[in-house]
């Protein structure tokens, strides 16, 4: 078997992400680069892998009456998935192929027993059929199956949101995300970059949340001419609020303290003017993360604006001083369940244990950094989530302890017309087709 088949290299992925913690759009990127696949296969393997994370559970549960209570391997598990899930949801691809495939994919990484177990489970699939998740009497059970999502997340939901806000939600992350890159300003207007990128995308299009945004049904807008050339970067319509949040001024002094790998730095930078003193200092605990916000800022000629430093938040006092910083931004280390679309193996990592224990590292960066904030200054504080002990929860908490902030309106460039957190915002994943994010305005009153 050609060692570039999609069907092999989207087992192979899949094994890396669920073994290993690898995060599937970075390894789904990597596999398209290094195999050099066309724009069809490359399409076809980000189909398989993102589908089979995104359903996980549901074709474990289809999987568990022909499997019985055999031990598999995991790649055995995910080859088994992934071809469930071509049967199951890919209409336009003949069951031979698919059989074909994960019989020599069994043969070549396992041997030829394995290649007849997987043969007659697809066989007995085929004759039999797969059962039906509406049958599941529990409606929490039966929504974590049918969604794919973890019996605790859909509880905290329902509990959270409401039962049919929390519906909503898990029945839209299943859907395809989509390609969503932000312009840099500084190079080009928004309109003439689509015009540019419409030869290869022909369904680019304006964002309608975010005034820089761009999006596309699908594609790699990451290899494209314009990327390498910095004229945009890949960047989530919901992060591209931060930035504005902060109501940065031409010669602001910003502080972004968790900034890799850089996406809200450089846009933070774009509206800033070095002959007018402005500057970015960018900061993360790891050289290698920091590396990346450099070269983010090199790549869109913004590195004489930015300053990338290795260093934990929580010294930034220590490092800097008080007072020395108009603008901050605490893009903080979260959950990360609004990015269960694009990130769906996110929903798999998580505890409920980890939700709790993030609340006092997100505290913990508030408390610190805030000294660092003029006076009639802002702090933002924005995650990738949408539980309230993460959001609304910690801010209400900072508040207490810093009776010298206020929380104020989240500025924004555009009408935000569903917000589920004045004066925050809040948008869950079901608002725009984008990911779920949570920005809170803060400023330093005394």
């Amino acid at each position: 078997m050609d060692k570039n088949n999609v069907r092999l290299l989207a087992v192979n992925v899949l094994a890396r992400v669920g073994g290993r913690g690898g995060y599937s759009n970075l390894t789904v990127d990597s596999t398209i680069r290094q195999a050099h696949l066309s724009a069809r296969d490359a399409a076809l393997l980000t189909n398989i892998v993102y589908g089979v994370i995104q359903h996980q559970l549901t074709l474990d549960y289809y999987l568990a009456p022909f499997v019985g209570r055999r031990e598999l391997e995991p790649w055995v598990r995910q080859l088994l998935r992934t071809a469930i899930y071509q049967m199951h949801y890919l209409d336009k691809i003949p069951e031979r192929a698919i059989f074909f495939d994960s019989t020599e994919i069994a043969k070549q990484k396992g041997h030829a027993g394995l290649a007849k177990f997987v043969t007659a489970i697809l066989r007995n699939v085929q004759r039999k059929g797969l059962r039906d998740v509406s049958a599941i009497q529990d409606p929490v059970k039966r929504l974590s199956i049918a969604t794919s999502v973890p019996e605790w997340i859909v509880n905290k939901l329902f509990d959270q949101w409401g039962e049919l806000e929390a519906t909503a939600l898990l029945n839209s992350i299943n859907s395809a995300p989509r390609a969503s890159a932000r312009v840099n300003r500084t190079m080009i207007q928004r309109d003439d970059l689509v015009f540019r990128l419409q030869d290869e995308f022909p369904e680019v299009r304006n964002s309608v949340l975010a005034t820089s945004g761009v999006v596309a049904p699908g594609g790699h807008l990451a290899g494209t001419p314009e990327f390498a050339d910095g004229l945009l970067t890949m960047q989530d319509e919901s992060s591209q609020l931060v930035a504005p949040s902060l109501d940065i001024q031409p010669g602001d002094q910003v502080l972004d303290a968790c900034a890799a790998p850089g996406g809200k730095t450089t846009h933070i930078a774009e509206w800033l003017d070095p002959q007018a003193g402005g500057h970015v200092t960018a900061l993360d605990l790891h050289a290698h993360k920091v590396n990346l916000i450099q070269q983010n800022a090199d790549r869109m000629h913004l590195a004489d604006r930015v300053t990338a430093q290795t260093l934990d938040a929580r010294k930034a006092v220590e490092t800097f001083g008080e007072q020395k910083f108009d603008k901050v931004l605490v893009d903080a280390p979260c959950s990360g369940l609004g990015l269960m679309r694009r990130k769906p193996e996110i929903k798999y990592d998580k505890t409920a244990d980890d939700v709790a224990n993030l609340t006092r590292v997100q505290s913990e960066i508030l408390d610190a950094v805030a000294p660092t904030v003029k006076v009639g200054g802002r702090l933002t504080y924005s995650t990738c989530t949408i539980t309230h002990e993460e959001n609304q929860d910690v801010v209400a908490a900072f508040l207490q302890r810093h009776p010298d902030f206020r929380q104020v309106t989240v500025p924004t460039l555009a009408p935000v017309t569903h917000n589920h957190a004045a004066p925050a915002l809040q948008i869950l994943p079901h608002d725009y087709g984008s990911d779920g994010f949570f920005i809170a305005s803060l400023e330093r009153v005394q």
